[in-house]
């Protein structure tokens, strides 16, 4: 992993500030740029992509109060409209603001001022809210303001046309990462990439604490390694009897018992998600969300 970030300039080890954090395994970071735009508030990447394409995506963090929040978005404007500034494909992050009403609970819209000041740089840029446009109706929200009832979109995606016709994937989720935000989501397709299949299977970490599985290995590692040992001694060994083959057959019988196992418990896991997203999909479409503390609750239950 390689960190890009720009800390809080007035407290660099605070929890604020923003960062992209890149897998080097999938992304190509020899030629990245990173811009300041705002310390602390405003970042932009360009990155290779694909062939000779790139991509430029501006990471946010505004304000909370009212007035810094309309100037943050005043300041980026004048900046992409003064500085020549390269005009990113991708905003996305913290935006402390909802542009409509159904992006918060209760429904409330956000203060006039930064919302005209965040859609006069969208339409300079021409990006688009990507979740919004895919899910029309959808109630869903980012940040559930703990440990009352209220909350709201705050955290969004937004995309150019081109790549917003793209995307696909879109999604609000929560995370094992300790933190009161969840995790919004989008797959991205470059025209110019060649097909990737599938990859290789590997085997899940979680199948790990199945004592099941532990069991089962355990029982045969220990044949296989007797195996192993007789196969070495003088005269036992053979081109098709030798540690080598032992040990090849004993990473297919674990990865056969793994996937057998796997097989049985993720139907059951993946009912019993769906269920749940079912539940909280139902209530939050539900006219009587707003009025209904309940319903309210059972939501935050379901996401937590």
């Amino acid at each position: 992993m390689r960190v890009l970030n720009s800390p809080d300039p007035t407290n660099a080890t605070a929890a604020r500030g923003v960062a992209f954090v890149l897998n080097r395994e999938l992304v190509d970071i020899k030629d990245c740029d990173l811009r300041t735009l705002v310390p602390g508030r405003a970042i932009q990447l360009t990155l290779k992509w694909h062939a000779d394409t790139e991509i430029s995506l501006l990471n946010t963090y505004a304000p909370n109060l009212s007035d810094e929040n309309e100037a943050f978005w005043t300041t980026l404007l004048s900046k992409y409209r003064e500085e020549q500034w390269k005009h990113p494909d991708v905003i996305l992050g913290d935006f402390n603001l909802v542009e409509e009403a159904i992006d918060r609970l209760p429904m409330r819209e956000g203060p006039e001022g930064p919302r005209n000041a965040l859609r006069e740089l969208l339409t300079h840029l021409r990006l688009h809210d990507g979740w919004r446009i895919t899910e029309p109706a959808t109630r869903d929200y980012t940040f559930p303001q703990r440990p009352s009832a209220t909350r709201s979109r705050i955290d969004r995606i937004y995309l150019g046309t081109e790549l917003l016709n793209r995307s696909f994937e879109w999604a609000i989720t929560s995370t094992g990462v300790p933190t009161d935000h969840r995790l919004v989501s989008v797959r991205l397709t470059n025209a110019a990439a060649p097909y990737i299949g599938k990859g290789r299977w590997t085997m899940p970490l979680a199948i790990l604490a199945d004592q099941n599985f532990v069991s089962g290995v355990e029982m045969m590692g220990g044949v296989a390694l007797m195996a192993a040992m007789g196969s070495a001694l003088p005269g036992a060994r053979s081109e098709t009897t030798n540690p080598q083959t032992v040990l090849s057959g004993f990473k297919k019988d674990v990865k056969t018992l793994a996937r057998s196992i796997q097989k049985r418990k993720v139907p059951k896991l993946q009912a019993a998600i769906t269920g749940l997203q079912s539940d909280m999909k139902a209530i939050q479409t539900d006219p009587n969300l707003d009025a209904s503390q309940e319903m309210q609750q059972r939501v935050c239950a379901i996401q937590e």
